[in-house]
């Protein structure tokens, strides 16, 4: 990826403006932030826009307002099609369109890929299969994983790949690595083997290098910095403490029992909070309900900013992301990524709040409608009740909370403003039997209508209102033939 970067690279320093359109989310957010930190840097004019998808109506909006080049920034290379009205470069990880038979060796670096395509809903086939095609050259510069016969769901994130080019743009930015290793995180590339890898590491030495972050060995779960320990175990999904995951009660008797101080004052005291001993004691009683291996996993901190906050924590900084852009509030979480400490950061505080209590009452919304089931997959229909801009969220939580079955990936369906949003989440162990989202959302949206993709774990699709079922039928098929394969 490292000629592709460069090509890109110098494709941008040709430009004297430069439109950034990015993804909504922590990885989205973190990348355009990049991107547009670099072109700052190097004294290129920007501006940027976060969108929730890439689609017609917003190529349409760009051709009318004819940029001179547009950096999509993860998103863009599962829509070729749409883009040959604009002079583009993409940073992106995501599934590519359907690549050409070809027979250049495998891993063979291309820097762009063919804009003749069959269709808008023509996708690739899974990243285990890549490496059998390569892709043909057009217009179109790109620095995406899978063109090279990577996974782009644990090797790089979209974060990573603006990275990769903003320090091609400008050696002295390795300190934006670490948020790149943000955007990695917020899209859970490192939870297949508890740490990053691939292409991740090797940036996040970069990160390391530059000061701006560490790496340490430390219990794995999520909230050590700002949720008082007895939520920090009762939310604990990955790993799952039987007996106490999801039982507050169960939670307050445990740490009850050990000899540790759970508030500071009126303050509740989170594993952050916590002396070295205190954290070793904690650790150990913890042990009991889970091997430690599975407790313990890499943990990215940024030194520089005040402990027992969500920017000390890549996670909890990847959550605070979230909370703004799937708000329609991205601007805020960009202004953060870029420095902002006072008012951006005051906002985005406020709006995680919100956050928390919106993800907590749709977890009840989609318990009360209950999850159904077919012969391989299970789904939910929430309507107007979950915004279509968190289901995806909520549909990952539920997926990993423990109360249903994880032997089916999951669909939820909500309501969108242009028709219905279906968001999949699978797991590692379903992949590794060859369950592929991202190829199935390509396979039902070329059938049904619609646009869809992502990632082999978690895709998404929008789909007209009324083939609900249609898409469902397809789906279960599907994941049966993948299964049988």
């Amino acid at each position: 990826m490292k000629e592709a970067a460069k090509r890109v690279a110098q494709r941008l320093r040709d430009a004297s403006s430069v439109m950034i359109i990015s993804h909504i989310d922590a990885d989205g957010i973190s990348s355009g932030s990049i991107a547009s930190y670099a072109l700052d840097h190097i004294g290129i004019e920007n501006k940027i826009r976060f969108v929730k998808k890439l689609d017609e109506a917003l190529i349409s909006e760009l051709e009318a307002e004819n940029p001179e080049l547009v950096w999509f920034t993860d998103l863009g290379s599962g829509y070729l099609e749409l883009l040959g009205g604009l002079d583009v470069v993409i940073t992106d990880h995501h599934v590519p369109s359907e690549p050409d038979e070809a027979e250049e060796e495998p891993g063979e670096e291309k820097a762009a890929v063919t804009s003749a395509r069959k269709t808008l809903f023509d996708f690739s086939e899974p990243a285990a299969k890549k490496e059998a095609k390569s892709y043909a050259d057009s217009d179109i510069l790109q620095v995406n994983p899978h063109l090279i016969g990577r996974d782009g769901s644990t090797d790089i994130s979209g974060a990573g790949t603006a990275y990769l080019v903003a320090r091609e743009l400008a050696s002295e930015l390795k300190w934006l690595a670490s948020i790149a290793i943000v955007g990695a995180v917020g899209d859970l590339q490192d939870r297949r083997e508890g740490k990053l890898t691939g292409s991740n590491r090797e940036i996040l030495e970069d990160a390391i290098e530059s000061g701006a972050m560490e790496a340490v060995m430390d219990i794995g779960l999520y909230g050590r910095e700002t949720r008082p320990l007895y939520k920090l175990i009762q939310y604990a999904s990955e790993p799952e403490l039987k007996g106490l995951s999801g039982n507050y009660r169960a939670c307050m008797r445990f740490l009850m029992g050990l000899d540790i101080d759970l508030k500071a004052g009126e303050r509740w005291r989170s594993w952050a909070d916590l002396t070295r001993m205190e954290q070793r004691h904690l650790f150990s009683a913890l042990s009991q309900y889970v091997p430690k291996e599975e407790l313990l996993a890499e943990i990215y901190l940024f030194p520089n900013e005040k402990v027992g906050t969500p920017l000390h924590e890549a996670k909890e900084f990847a959550t605070l992301l979230n909370s703004c852009g799937r708000y329609g509030k991205a601007e805020l979480a960009f202004e953060v990524c870029k420095g902002d400490r006072g008012l951006a950061l005051d906002q985005a505080f406020n709006l995680q709040g919100g956050h928390k209590k919106y993800l907590v009452e749709s977890m009840k919304v989609i318990k009360e409608i209950g999850i159904e089931t077919m012969d391989n997959i299970q789904f939910v229909h929430v309507g107007d009740r979950i915004m279509d801009s968190v289901i995806g969220i909520v549909a990952g939580m539920i997926l990993g909370s423990g109360s249903i079955s994880k032997d089916k990936p999951l669909f939820a369906f909500a309501e969108a403003d242009d028709g219905i949003k279906v968001s999949g989440r699978s797991t590692d162990e379903l992949a590794g039997r060859g369950v592929d989202l991202s190829e199935l959302m390509g396979r039902v949206t070329k059938e049904i209508g619609g646009i869809g993709g992502g990632h082999n774990v978690a895709a998404g699709a929008t789909i007209e209102s009324g083939k609900e079922q249609d898409f469902l039928l397809l789906a279960d098929r599907i994941v049966g033939e993948m299964l049988d394969s």
